[in-house]
């Protein structure tokens, strides 16, 4: 989940307009005179302070400040910054504990920052569920099973991403002019470590840039994101073109696992048809969407001499069952649960899933990466053919 483009919540100003008053005031429980801080959220780690206010002896403060269009502020007390996204002419209020304000602040008045507010208690949850599995994980060092123990850990943890992923997608989706899919797209879990990344997650960005940009061209977390999303569209197909070369015209490398049915597979007990493998997990939600396509296309063409061939990167047998039935997968499947130390997956060059190759009734590799309409497209040209 690397980016080489990050959003910093740090601040920048662009005028557009009329600038236009808003009003923020609070009530902040716990204070002993604390002073808080108000800055303007904006990219390129700089940052314009707005003010600086102490609190009173009853934890309240206020402010007033003008603006020309929505802004990103981040508001800081005691070490800890809770983000607000205010359009001109909103008055908002904000409440909360001083010493934990993080878990208890809540903000009225505006709707972008309740929406912030709500991922950002997600974000923070799995953050205490990843350092509370790191913190179980210490209680088997020294155990002779220490590695199979840390790859399930490892898989509870990657659950629980999957798990903030689709809330944050559920969001994206249902709120497609809302500023605060920003926020949602560029979430780290770990610094440098971005819930979305770049070549699998680009049509989301693609998505809240193609509305954003028309909406607010002038903000400059849009602007950013427009400039990022076109650098990404340029690495995607550099990298695609890259991908498709990788192995093309090569035998594709037997595979021989077990199978759901408890005997080994080979791949190559497929020769003489045309054979899709793919590679997936049922703790992936592409994958499973993915399969749906597959289904269609396998009924589709599975009496002219095609099947397909999973290889899935799962680590829990039941999940690998469970998901086998309940999408209909009623081909050759096999799986070592080894996730990505699986010698397969450094065999086929596999950084991402799902993953597939298309293989010839001779067991050469003649495409990669084929899904949905540019799937059916070459499968009806090699049967048409055939005929």
């Amino acid at each position: 989940m690397k980016r080489s483009f990050i959003l910093s919540v740090v601040a920048f100003l662009v005028s557009c307009g009329q600038e236009t008053p808003i009003y923020i005031k609070g009530e902040l429980s716990g204070s002993n005179g604390d002073t808080i801080f108000l800055q303007q959220i904006g990219i390129d780690k700089q940052s314009t302070s707005i003010d600086t206010i102490k609190l009173d002896d009853k934890g309240h403060f206020s402010v007033k400040y003008t603006i020309a269009q929505p802004a990103f502020y981040s508001l800081t007390a005691n070490h800890k910054s809770i983000t607000l996204l205010l359009h001109p002419k909103d008055k908002i209020t904000v409440t909360g504990d001083v010493r934990h304000l993080l878990l208890t602040y809540d903000v009225e008045g505006s709707k972008d920052s309740k929406e912030i507010r709500e991922l950002s208690f997600r974000l923070e949850q799995t953050g205490f569920i990843r350092d509370s599995l790191n913190k179980s994980l210490q209680q088997y060092v020294g155990n002779r099973n220490f590695v199979n123990i840390r790859r399930q850990f490892e898989w509870n943890y990657l659950r629980e991403l999957d798990s903030l992923r689709a809330c944050n997608i559920r969001f994206i989706r249902n709120n497609p002019q809302s500023l605060a899919i920003i926020y949602a797209l560029y979430q780290q879990v770990e610094p440098n470590f971005f819930l979305f990344n770049q070549e699998d997650d680009i049509r989301y960005f693609q998505k809240a840039d193609s509305v954003l940009y028309k909406k607010y061209p002038k903000v400059p977390q849009v602007q950013m994101l427009h400039n990022n999303t076109l650098e990404m569209a340029e690495k995607n197909r550099i990298s695609k073109l890259n991908r498709m070369l990788y192995m093309l015209g090569q035998d594709a490398p037997e595979i021989a696992l077990p199978s759901n049915m408890g005997k080994i597979e080979k791949l190559t007990s497929l020769r003489g048809e045309y054979v899709l493998l793919n590679f997936w997990a049922s703790w992936n939600p592409p994958s499973r969407e993915n399969n749906k396509e597959l289904v269609k296309i396998f009924e589709k063409y599975r009496n002219q001499k095609f099947n397909i061939f999973q290889v899935s990167l799962d680590n829990s047998k039941a999940a690998w069952e469970k998901a086998i039935k309940e999408d209909g997968l009623i081909w050759k499947h096999v799986c070592d649960f080894k996730y990505w130390d699986s010698e397969v997956v450094k065999e086929y060059n596999i950084e991402n899933i799902p993953a597939n190759f298309l293989i010839d009734m001779e067991g050469t590799i003649i495409s990669k990466e084929l899904r949905g309409n540019a799937l059916e497209q070459k499968l009806s040209e090699l049967f048409a053919d055939a005929r």
